[in-house]
């Protein structure tokens, strides 16, 4: 909130340079560690599970190779975020609108936070692609479909 009001005033005075350059990335560094945190807050499971599977995944180099998952890990992964997804954003949207009293730069964040939610989600079913490429287990029926996460997301950002 402070480097927005630091960046509002340069603008109202026409101050540029190399110190409005530095706040904006100050701005969008601590924007981007918010996204992050908020995330943790509905989604730590599932963001860990992720990045640990696709460090083991880099380091193992697996390409080609089949990708050896503890199913009922997975399984319980993705039944909690079934059942967990739309309350999570709706907390999300809450916490933001709590957090910034800037409405422009609140909504620019929920939208960071949002899109960051999808592409962790996908990467979330690539994973699972990859792990059952042949045949998916029975839960891979709960995996909700990024259409409708991406419909809930339009939802928020029409009410910008």
């Amino acid at each position: 909130n402070n480097l927005d009001q630091i960046l509002q005033v340069f603008q109202e005075r026409r101050v540029q340079g190399r110190e409005t350059t530095r706040f904006v990335d100050l701005l969008m560094k601590q924007r981007e560690l918010f996204v992050e945190e908020e995330l943790l807050q509905s989604y730590s499971k599932m963001i860990a599970f992720i990045q640990q599977t696709e460090s083991h995944m880099s380091s193992r180099n697996t390409g080609g190779g089949k990708l050896d998952l503890n199913q009922t890990v997975v399984e319980s992964l993705v039944r909690d975020f079934q059942m967990n997804w739309k309350r999570g954003i709706e907390q999300i949207n809450h916490d933001v609108l709590t957090y910034f009293s800037n409405f422009r730069n609140g909504m620019e964040i929920l939208k960071q936070v949002l899109t960051q939610l999808l592409l962790y989600y996908t990467r979330f079913q690539d994973i699972i692609r990859k792990a059952w490429r042949n045949k998916p287990p029975a839960f891979c029926k709960d995996l909700v479909n990024t259409t409708v996460i991406l419909a809930e997301i339009k939802k928020y950002a029409q009410s910008i």
